[in-house]
């Protein structure tokens, strides 16, 4: 799921992106920016157990 949301955002942030223009565009991509992050280090993975 996490493969899944990672490139949604990132398909729905190109696209605002592109349909806007100066300090909206540069907002929209910094706040696609922290959601990436937040999406990345935000989850945690479950260890792996050993038999």
């Amino acid at each position: 799921m996490k493969q899944w949301l990672i490139i949604l955002c990132c398909a729905v942030f190109v696209i605002a992106s592109l349909l806007t223009s100066g300090l909206t565009r540069a907002l929209i991509d910094l706040t696609a920016f922290a959601c990436l992050l937040w999406i990345v280090l935000g989850y945690k993975s479950t260890p792996v157990k050993q038999s």
